[in-house]
């Protein structure tokens, strides 16, 4: 209780911060944020999967994954040839420091998905906030039906969790503490319909916060399966209660794609 406690202070403090950066009149400036977040949690992802590769190579990942990034939000309609431009780059970064022949493959598969995890799955939120329409509001939305999913898997899986999600990975996640987070993000879809987005529909309330449920966990299953498989319990000390920033952000990247893709391509 103690941890949730320093949790939700931390969200009291970093929230409206972020919020402000949301409304600015200057989109530039949240994706910007974006981009350092994505830097941040960059660092975290190749401390923990590639420790044993020279420096040059992580630097390399991390400086990939950013440019992709941001190419992704200053240029999304040459996407294409970014991620191609990225598949090059990290094949010639591990080419060029292969390693022992037998883990070269695994080097690639690990180097590759950091650059795409991160590089890719960063950017909706960004380029939700400038190029969709409310895009503010849809941005609150996924961050806080994100932490209402969490909030809500995490008091019921406290309260009433008896059966594992998936053990192997997470010991703690519960089924019970699934349908909470389902609860939570459906209560607040509804919530934020009745005041600060009325231009929400029951389907809208539905179409984000039923697939957010699937997508949260998801998220935070992928991160929590990286740090098993490393031998570390989080990504980083950097926000207090919470871990690094890749333990904060795992569920919102899965998250915020989703919403990213039904508010500007999806929604009737």
């Amino acid at each position: 209780m103690a941890n949730f406690l320093v949790r939700v202070l931390t969200a009291v403090v970093a929230l409206p911060l972020v919020g402000l950066l949301v409304l600015w009149q200057r989109r530039l400036g949240f994706g910007v944020f974006v981009l350092l977040v994505a830097g941040l949690a960059l660092c975290e992802y190749v401390t923990i999967t590639l420790r044993a590769n020279p420096l040059p190579q992580r630097a390399g990942v991390v400086a990939t994954g950013i440019g992709l990034s941001a190419a992704l939000y200053f240029w999304p309609g040459l996407a294409l040839l970014w991620v191609s431009a990225a598949v090059v780059l990290v094949s010639a970064l591990v080419l060029a420091a292969p390693g022992p022949i037998e883990v070269a493959s695994a080097r690639l598969g690990v180097a590759g998905f950091g650059v795409f995890y991160l590089g890719v799955l960063t950017a909706p939120l960004a380029l939700l906030q400038r190029d969709v329409a409310a895009g503010p509001l849809w941005v609150f939305v996924a961050i806080a039906v994100t932490f209402a999913n969490d909030t809500g898997a995490y008091l019921a899986g406290r309260a009433l969790g008896r059966h594992k999600l998936y053990p192997a990975i997470s010991p703690s996640k519960t089924v019970e503490g699934w349908f909470g987070g389902l609860l939570g993000g459906v209560g607040l879809m509804f919530l934020a319909r009745a005041t600060f987005f009325p231009a929400l529909t029951l389907n809208d309330c539905l179409l984000v916060a039923v697939p957010a449920a699937f997508l949260g966990p998801a998220g935070d299953l992928v991160e929590s399966m990286l740090k098993r498989a490393a031998g570390v319990k989080d990504s980083g000390r950097l926000v207090p209660g919470h871990g690094g920033i890749l333990d904060r952000i795992d569920a919102l990247l899965f998250v915020g794609c989703w919403v990213y893709a039904y508010a500007a391509y999806l929604r009737a």
